[in-house]
């Protein structure tokens, strides 16, 4: 049997803590990059509506939209009123990083109903978010 110095055995878990520390480290990354993004959405919503409020922002898995092909979903919810719109209602962005950025997905919006049900945004939610994109960070 081989006997163990004391450095290898302090080098252990430091080595240990380098790998753990690393899947946090990307996904805190990948968080503070959405919320960037996040932010320049809201403020473009805000310019092409009446308001917007209770902004909500979540990072999920990629199975959550798997049929795109990301390595994480980004979820940027808010509620949103329409130019001279008589009501608010609720909307939810659906981001996917891949390759090193954030690119629009899909849009949702809820219909105003006694029971609400959530249907897909029309093109118009892609076009204010495409404009962020082009304007650059």
């Amino acid at each position: 049997m081989k006997h163990q110095g004391p450095l290898t055995i302090l080098l252990l878990p430091l080595i240990l803590t380098v790998f753990q520390v690393s899947p946090a480290r990307a996904q805190e990354d990948l968080l503070h990059s959405f919320q960037t993004l996040s932010e320049r959405v809201v403020t473009a919503f805000q310019t092409a509506t009446d308001g917007i409020r209770n902004v909500r922002l979540d990072l999920r898995r990629r199975d959550t939209f798997p049929e795109a092909d990301v390595r994480m979903v980004g979820v940027l919810g808010f509620d949103l009123k329409p130019k001279d719109g008589p009501a608010w209602y609720s909307v939810r962005l659906l981001f996917g990083y891949r390759d090193g950025r954030w690119g629009f997905l899909k849009a949702f919006h809820e219909l105003p109903s006694e029971q609400p049900s959530w249907t897909e945004g029309g093109p118009w939610y892609g076009t204010v978010v495409e404009r962020v994109f082009k304007t650059g960070p």
